[in-house]
């Protein structure tokens, strides 16, 4: 059974009307109900059996959506409303408590007779003021009046004859904006506000007036024509009121701006970084920025080698650096793959590099976090596919134009140099573009190291010691005197909130973070960007030798760009190993070389093979003409010859006779003879005649082949 309580509200599925519950039998048989918005309601009694069917079938259904149910503060009511509230509530109080008789219709009318009789208050007047009481919750300030429903507040007001609005203080009367106008300015916001970013509502007001209130009339000095504006025509003003009236502002800004540039600059700031982080660790940023500081060369201090790239990494709930990378690798994955490999790492270690002694506890980040927050330049692609997988990390990455959503480690880009540039030389100051102003570069003076090593003290100064006045400190953090500093957070949250960081080793998260493609398995070794490299396990399972029997096939491999002397080979055997894999001997050139190099060494390969085409394509082209040329006049002289007497079957049959004969007539013609040489003998050189050649049936002459296997035959006797 349906257990209702007084002041409840019941929706009737049927028409959609609400009704509110005055009163319930105290022996659940039925309660009065009245119908909160009809002008002319009476309560009416329904059954409990009635009430308990229509829920059942989802007729009638329970609801909270109360219109009338509002809290006021009392200092807020003005004290005219109040003096009215309590006139009417003194008029109708004597009936509100004649529970359940002035319910009934036969006893209501009694009641309020009587009262009638009593105050002199009309009938009208307290059957009004009951049934506001009854529908808008049986509270006396249910009889408030409705002064802030008067007036038509936010309907359009007719346009008639008489001018709208307060009376000008210049006299001047004015027109009535009616339909036709308001389309002209929807016209003009359409065609220009909306689409010209320069210009503001003056501007466009002053566009609509050009356009549509402006006559272009005869100067009669001149005899020119001049635009006059024409009277009346709508004021600045009306334009304004309409413009907001009509339009969507924001939508319009939104339009002028680009979304881009609108989410980033001027949208509403509801939310704060630290509600999406529950501890340590669980959420990184990771940004990019050049920073505005001109270094020279370590190796020759008088090269200028231009602004680094600063990387930071940071813990969103406690605002802790936890990595970060100075170097010249511009923002891309590279450099974001040094800070978070740097995130991993001993921070010990990493600052006794620079000469700086630490602490494990002033600086004690050596984590990954559960999330990162990236760039979508260094968040997107295969190369981060590794260590998601690897590390169970979820990546995300921001819109473009929205570094807003970085808002923690972007606001480190402004406090981290805050400290140094008034002491760094080379420092980009503000104006160092405008005349007169020194070259900035000309004072560089800090090489990568050094600048790096002031680096690590601003973030140590950070983590430490600096005062975070924004930070919204949980109301436990208040209690165990928690200042909102980076490293008193971080210590705070590990102990209440995260327990134990998710720590993996360096050598293992480093891996990870390199760059993976494809290689493919050849004959010759495992290709990858040109070069070929081998590996203990391709050998004993014999890769190459199956490549070349059977055929190549593609494996993952993991590289790092910078030095491309070994590759890592993915090895998913179990669970995912890194097998490192070297050059061959037949990449040799390769050795010492970046991915950029080798690529710039194969462009470069490419292009002279390309620039050398043409010249092998008419190389290809005389050849082919100087064969056919000789194949033709080889084909005029047999046509000359006097046809053969002999069959095809005696031509085949004295092919060896023929090769002997030719092979004299070769020998006589390919034989060297010194005595052209030498100088001719006083005698005039007497010609001194060669032995008859043998007869012709005379097969018995050896080739020259046969004389030198006769040669060495004798030698090796003789040996």
């Amino acid at each position: 059974m349906t257990v209702l309580q007084v002041n409840q509200l019941i929706e009737f599925a049927e028409d959609q009307h609400r009704e509110r519950v005055l009163w319930v039998d105290p022996l659940d048989r039925g309660c009065f109900l009245i119908d909160i918005a009809s002008p002319s309601a009476a309560p009416v009694f329904r059954s409990i059996g009635e009430l308990d069917q229509m829920l059942t079938n989802h007729l009638a259904q329970e609801t909270v959506d109360d219109p009338w149910q509002a809290p006021l503060n009392e200092a807020n009511i003005p004290d005219s409303h109040k003096a009215r509230r309590d006139k009417c509530w003194a008029m109708i109080r004597p009936l509100v408590f004649q529970q359940p008789a002035i319910f009934r219709p036969d006893r209501r009318g009694q009641l309020v007779q009587s009262v009638v009789s009593e105050t002199g208050a009309s009938r009208h007047s307290l059957y009004r003021l009951l049934r506001r009481y009854w529908q808008r919750g049986m509270t006396p300030n249910a009889l408030l009046p409705d002064y802030d429903r008067c007036g038509g507040r936010g309907k359009t007001k007719a346009v008639s004859e008489k001018k709208r609005g307060r009376a000008s203080a210049t006299g001047i009367v004015g027109v009535n904006v009616d339909a036709d106008m308001r389309s002209l300015f929807r016209v003009i916001v359409t065609r220009y506000f909306a689409v010209n970013r320069q210009l503001d509502v003056s501007g466009a007001y002053r566009e609509l007036i050009t356009r549509h209130y402006t006559d272009m009339v005869i100067d009669e000095q001149t005899g020119r024509q001049k635009p006059v504006v024409r009277s009346p025509h709508p004021t600045l003003d009306q334009f304004r009121y309409w413009f907001e009236k009509d339009n969507d502002v924001f939508r319009l800004e939104r339009l002028r701006r680009t979304p881009r540039v609108y989410d980033k600059d001027m949208r509403a700031l509801l939310n704060t970084s630290t509600g999406e982080a529950f501890g340590p660790g669980s959420r990184y940023q990771i940004d990019a920025t050049i920073a505005d500081v001109y270094l020279v060369s370590r190796l020759d201090r008088n090269k200028i080698v231009g602004r680094p790239v600063l990387y930071v990494v940071i813990d969103v709930f406690s605002r802790m650096i936890v990595g970060l990378y100075v170097g010249f690798e511009g923002p891309s994955w590279v450099g974001a793959m040094m800070a978070l490999a740097n995130a991993v790492s001993d921070k010990v270690a990493y600052c006794r590099q620079f000469g700086i002694e630490i602490a494990e506890a002033d600086w004690p980040c050596h984590h990954l976090p559960s999330i990162l927050l990236g760039d979508r330049g260094e968040m997107v692609g295969d190369a981060i596919e590794t260590l998601i997988n690897n590390f169970h990390i979820h990546v995300e990455n921001t819109a473009p134009y929205r570094a807003g959503w970085k808002g923690v480690v972007e606001q480190r880009f402004r406090l981290l140099p805050a400290k140094f540039k008034p002491y760094v030389p080379g420092y980009v100051t503000d104006d160092y573009r405008e005349r007169g102003v020194r070259d900035c570069r000309l004072d560089a003076t800090l090489d990568i190291d050094l600048f790096t090593e002031i680096i690590i003290h601003c973030v140590l100064f950070y983590n430490n010691s600096h005062l975070i006045e924004a930070y919204e400190r949980h109301p436990q953090m208040i209690a165990d005197e928690v200042n909102a500093v980076p490293i008193e957070l971080w210590e705070w949250g590990t102990t209440r909130r995260m327990g134990r960081q998710r720590s993996f080793p360096p050598e293992l998260v480093k891996l990870s973070l390199l760059p993976s493609d494809d290689a493919t398995v050849t004959p010759q070794g495992i290709r990858f960007f040109g070069g070929y490299y081998t590996c203990p396990k391709a050998l004993e399972e014999h890769w190459f030798e199956k490549a070349r029997q059977q055929r190549s096939w593609k494996v993952r491999v993991s590289y790092e760009p910078r030095c491309m002397d070994e590759i890592f080979l993915h090895d998913d055997a179990g669970r995912i190993r890194f097998i490192p894999c070297s050059l061959t001997q037949r990449s040799a050139q390769y050795r010492g070389r970046t991915l950029w190099e080798i690529d710039q060494i194969r462009q470069e390969d490419r292009r002279q093979k390309n620039a050398y085409k043409p010249h092998g394509l008419q190389g290809q082209i005389e050849l082919t003409h100087a064969i056919k040329d000789v194949v033709a006049r080889a084909e005029a002289k047999r046509a000359e010859s006097p046809a053969a007497p002999a069959s095809d079957r005696q031509k085949i049959k004295g092919i060896r006779a023929n090769r002997r004969e030719e092979r004299r007539e070769n020998q006589e013609r390919e034989a060297f003879r010194f005595d052209q040489d030498r100088k001719a003998p006083p005698d005039g050189g007497k010609v001194v005649p060669f032995p008859a050649a043998p007869p012709a049936d005379d097969y018995s002459m050896p080739s020259i082949a046969e004389i030198m296997r006769k040669f060495e035959g004798e030698q090796d006797d003789d040996d």
